[in-house]
This record gives C-alpha cells, sequence and structure tokens, in this order.
C-alpha cells in the first residue's frame, strides 16, 4: 500500500461525496466536474488499497472500509482548518496566549459572561488566568504589577498606580454576615462596633505585611486572618466567627438560610454594604494585542451577578 500521494484534497472529496451523497452532488457544491470527483475518489482508493464506496446501488454508499476511515479523515481536515485558522490569526497580529490575574476577592462569575464570548470568538487563543493568593488584591506592590507577569488584570481599584490603564467592571459589595447558629445571627437589632468586637472576626488578610486600610475594616478584638476566601467563608459558615463576604458569593447561603445577614450600623455609610469598585486594567507600557484589546473593552460592560437582597 502505498500511501505517499495522499492530498488533502482527496480527503475534502471524500467527506464531500458523504454528506451531499453523490458524485454528482459533491461535484455541485466544490464547483467541479464530476469526472474530478470521481478521479479524485478513485486515486485515494489506490492509496488506501480498499473501495470507500459501494458503488452496486444507485447512490453510493460506504464501504465497511470508508466507515472506519471517514472519523479520522473528518479529524485531520479539522486539525488542517485550526492550523490554518492560527496562521492567519498569527499573520493579523493575533496573541498565541493571554494571561490573566484575578484578585482573590473577586468572583470569577462577575467575568465569566466576557470569557465565554472571548472563547467563541477567539477560539485558538489560549487564555491562562491565575488567581492572586491574597485578599483583595490592591496595592502598588502587589503581585500580578511588574513587567511581563500578565496581560489583562482583575483587580480592586484601591491605590493601584497610575502606570495602569483602567476600565471599570462593576461594584463589588461586601455584605457582613454569620452563620445561623452563631450569637449574632439572633439579635435583630441593629448592630454597631461596640456589639461585634466582643466576637471572634474572620478576616480576608495579605498574607505577610498588611494591607494599607486593611485593619479599617476589623472591629473586633480578636481575629483570625486568613489568605484564601474559600476558606474565610467556610469558617464563617462553620459558626466559628462573623465576617464579610462578596455579597455574590454568600448571596445563596444567606437565601438559603445557612448565613444571616447582620445590620451594621457603620460610620459614615448610613448602614449601607460597603462598595467597592472593579476594574479590568493593563500596563501603559505593554500595548494589548488584538484579542487582549477585544476582551478588554468586553470586560467593561460586564455587570455583576444578580444578587438577591
Amino acid at each position: 500500500m502505498e500511501m505517499d500521494a495522499l492530498s488533502l484534497d482527496q480527503f475534502e472529496v471524500f467527506v464531500t461525496v458523504v454528506e451531499a451523497g453523490s458524485f454528482s452532488a459533491a461535484a455541485r457544491r466544490l464547483n467541479r466536474a464530476q469526472s474530478a470527483i470521481t478521479y479524485a475518489v478513485q486515486k485515494l482508493e489506490e492509496q488506501v488499497g480498499a473501495e470507500l464506496f459501494d458503488r452496486s446501488a444507485y447512490r453510493p454508499t460506504l464501504s465497511e472500509a470508508g466507515r472506519t476511515l471517514l472519523p479520522q479523515v473528518r479529524r485531520i481536515l479539522d486539525d488542517v482548518g485550526h492550523f490554518r485558522a492560527s496562521a492567519r490569526q498569527i499573520t493579523r497580529g493575533l496573541e498565541t496566549e493571554l494571561r490573566i490575574v484575578v484578585a482573590a476577592a473577586i468572583p470569577i462569575d462577575m467575568i465569566a459572561p466576557a470569557l465565554a464570548a472571548f472563547r467563541e470568538a477567539f477560539p485558538t487563543v489560549q487564555l491562562r488566568l491565575s488567581v492572586l493568593p491574597f485578599s483583595m488584591g490592591v496595592g502598588r506592590q502587589m503581585p500580578g504589577l511588574s513587567e511581563g507577569e500578565a496581560d489583562i488584570r482583575v483587580l480592586v481599584d484601591l491605590m493601584l498606580p497610575e502606570t495602569l490603564v483602567r476600565k471599570p467592571i462593576a461594584e463589588l459589595g461586601l455584605v457582613t454576615v454569620a452563620a445561623a447558629p452563631h450569637p449574632l445571627a439572633h439579635k435583630r437589632e441593629e448592630l454597631d462596633e461596640h456589639a461585634l468586637r466582643d466576637h471572634l472576626q474572620i478576616v480576608l488578610s495579605e498574607p505577610r505585611e498588611a494591607v494599607p486600610g486593611e485593619d479599617r475594616r476589623v472591629a473586633a478584638l480578636n481575629t483570625w486572618r486568613v489568605t484564601d476566601p474559600a476558606a474565610q467563608h467556610a469558617l464563617i459558615r462553620a459558626a466559628i466567627g462573623w465576617g464579610s463576604l462578596p455579597e455574590p458569593a454568600a448571596a445563596e447561603d444567606i437565601a438559603s438560610g445557612r448565613l444571616v445577614r447582620l445590620s451594621v450600623k457603620r460610620r459614615g455609610t448610613s448602614g449601607q454594604s460597603p462598595q467597592f469598585p472593579i476594574v479590568a486594567a493593563h500596563r501603559q507600557d505593554e500595548p494589548l494585542g488584538l484579542a487582549g484589546r477585544w476582551l478588554f473593552e468586553r470586560l467593561g460592560k460586564t455587570q455583576g451577578p444578580p444578587v438577591d437582597p
């Protein structure tokens, strides 16, 4: 069996005959003479060493060899199509990979719709998403801001350097909660700082140095500091302490009754939950490519997930 002369054209003709149902229909679909279609199939059969179609009936049907080889031929054509698309996009200045870092406190659900749209628009671009392993992702020295570390950052816009180009995404609200068995969950009155200070507070915190302004979020005399939002959520849900969670993350537990939203009197806020601006950002000295610019703009159109009051 000699297969050195196999060609993509033969594969394409073979698949088209199968899909069109006949040699004449395949010729019309490919805008070629029927004799050229017949010749291409015959040459492929010679290369394979077996007939791919049973021609005994009015319409050709796949032989056993044809049924066996058809999925492999389709896979080859798909791979070649992806290769050609990638090559065209590279010549247009399209990135092969996009790197995104997201602050740990920001729910991925907030940007998932934009990422899904990106997947549809740029199926050949790989995406590498890293979650920053610390609290709110704030401050000038936070990881992910250095040159070459990421293409797009999704961060809380607090004390970020002016060297970043920003695009607002949404406002992230924090809700103060305690588990249903916790003593604070049974208090119906509005709580002030004095009512909170005697109960252990679970605080999302920087692993080493304190984040500027972090202590302003601490009301209790006794605190446990954790660096992972999931760990903070689990400890609060276990009734070990109370704390503040992003509204989208706490919504399901509040609706089910596992967590109770605490009414907290805050200085200068009229009891409203604090809101933090979430932005997409990239360095001014690192211009984005075609896919990066598209995603950056799309993130700016993102709306936060709905949250039950």
